[in-house]
């Protein structure tokens, strides 16, 4: 079981890493480095291969590093479990999974709601122009008038703030309902016999 403890403490390491390459990314002077260069060596051949998918990509934010963290994550835990316990469970693996689908998904919606009510403050402050807020409403505009709509009687008009609110508020509670949702699918996995 020693061998399942440094599998683990190894991808343990590579996560910290590749979070390490991600931070880089933001500091143009450290990202072009020759430390920056290294970590770049080691970890985008990984991370890149998330890049592909377009569902992970919101405008302008790109949320394939979550899922790339996430599931290193997830596989050190399977790791650390195997090396605790002595076996490999299927429904301990299922339950990882789910979790971290859950989680990744959890984190977007919160990341999501965060953006929203920067938004929102500043619509109330009167902040609207600048490249910045209009990559920001074009990035969120799209998803805060789907969730909203859903919510808005036909031929009824919407204002820009009251679609944010309700928009924050649906948010939260698919959030609340999925995270007891997924925790008794998770408890229910983890209690599988095989």
């Amino acid at each position: 079981m020693i061998i399942f403890s440094l599998l683990a403490a190894a991808i343990s390491l590579y996560t910290m890493m590749c979070f390490v390459r991600i931070i880089l990314t933001w500091i143009p002077s450290l990202n072009y480095s020759k430390f920056g260069h290294f970590m770049a060596t080691l970890c985008d051949p990984y991370m890149n291969y998330f890049h592909r998918f377009r569902f992970l990509r919101l405008g302008n934010i790109d949320f394939s590093p979550i899922l790339s963290l996430g599931l290193l994550v997830a596989v050190s835990n399977i790791f650390s479990n195997i090396a605790r316990t002595g076996r490999l469970g299927v429904g301990y693996i299922l339950a990882s999974t789910v979790s971290m689908a859950w989680s990744i998904v959890a984190s977007l919606i919160g990341f999501l709601i965060i953006l929203l009510i920067i938004r929102l403050v500043a619509l109330f402050l009167g902040k609207g122009g600048g490249s910045f807020w209009y990559s920001l409403d074009s990035t969120l505009n799209p998803i805060v008038y789907k969730i909203a709509g859903i919510f808005r009687g036909r031929n009824t008009f919407m204002t820009q703030k009251t679609a944010y609110i309700i928009t924050i508020i649906a948010l939260f509670v698919v959030r609340l309902i999925g995270s007891i949702l997924f925790s008794i699918i998770v408890r229910l996995l983890t209690g599988l016999p095989f």
